[in-house]
């Protein structure tokens, strides 16, 4: 009953925050609940990935995130372009540490030659982050398809830079480009295992494939996991606020504390992208409950 009764004012807190705005963000700071203050107990982190505000400038991002009360956000380009420089990096971090989030990762990042792989590597290492999310891609005619040559080059760059590299899966969209975990460990599975997965779980579970069971069996190359939701277990499967889709959240946290997961949980959140804060606040405060409940 305990654990259940937490779980709800999680949710309810998170989306009446949007609502209402910082004064009851404030008041959720200053009850220091486990989800906000970063429990001891907690292996992973809870964050947004950036493609969320892809329709927003910046300061509109660091807003919303602070309306949520989520401290933690993968980068975009089009927040931190690739080619920004040292100067450009300091203004950004200074700018999400006065909303305190931290950029913890760059990405996804779509990587088609030894170049872009390069640059990408050099960027995350300015940016200073430990993990890139990105996508090594070769054409097949006018189709993208997953690049085994980048990746031995990203082998001896995550060796170089010790920055963790995560493959984003993309589902059956995209079926020669990642579309599953297990598409992805079939090429890396000889590699540094800092070379590892970005795991989509919502794409996964488009593709007929149990995200649950994925994260059993390749936590160890799990550096990173976009959560979210999806209608159902096909390719039309779409996106929804995260309560309400096919994917067994609980069961899916549960598994996060099995494995002892230890990397961010980044809500990419694909619906209402036009105007996203009331689902991505649903989304945040279900997973919190989710967090609370499994707590032990």
């Amino acid at each position: 009953m305990i654990a259940r009764r937490s779980f709800l004012m999680q949710a309810g807190v998170a989306v009446a925050a949007a609502v209402s705005g910082p004064t009851l963000v404030a008041q959720r700071a200053n009850a220091q609940t486990p989800a906000a203050a970063g429990d001891p107990r907690d292996t992973f982190r809870l964050a947004v990935a950036g493609y969320t505000f892809n329709k927003f400038k910046l300061d509109q991002t660091l807003e919303m995130l602070k309306k949520v009360d989520v401290r933690y956000l993968c980068i975009k380009d089009f927040h931190l372009p690739l080619t920004s420089n040292e100067e450009e990096i300091a203004a950004f971090h200074a700018k999400c540490k006065s909303f305190n989030v931290t950029g913890y990762g760059v990405g996804p990042i779509y990587m088609g030659s030894e170049q872009q792989v390069n640059d990408a590597f050099a960027y995350a290492k300015r940016v200073g982050v430990k993990v890139l999310v990105g996508v090594p891609f070769k054409m097949d005619g006018k189709k993208r398809v997953s690049s085994p040559e980048l990746l031995k080059l990203i082998h001896d760059k995550v060796q170089e830079y010790n920055i963790k590299y995560a493959i984003h899966n993309h589902g059956p969209d995209m079926p020669e480009l990642f579309p599953t975990a297990e598409s992805g460990i079939e090429l890396i599975q000889n590699l540094d295992k800092r070379v590892g997965l970005c795991f989509d779980i919502g794409h996964q579970l488009r593709d007929g494939k149990d995200p649950v069971k994925a994260m059993v069996d390749f936590a160890e190359r799990v550096h990173d996991i976009h959560i979210k939701n999806v209608t159902e277990a096909t390719k039309q499967g779409r996106a929804i606020e995260m309560p309400r889709g096919a994917i067994d959240m609980p069961a899916f946290v549960r598994v996060l504390r099995q494995v002892k997961y230890s990397g961010m949980c980044s809500l990419e959140y694909e619906k209402d992208m036009n105007d996203p804060l009331l689902g991505v606040a649903e989304s945040i405060g279900y997973f919190r409950g989710l967090m609370d409940a499994t707590r032990t």
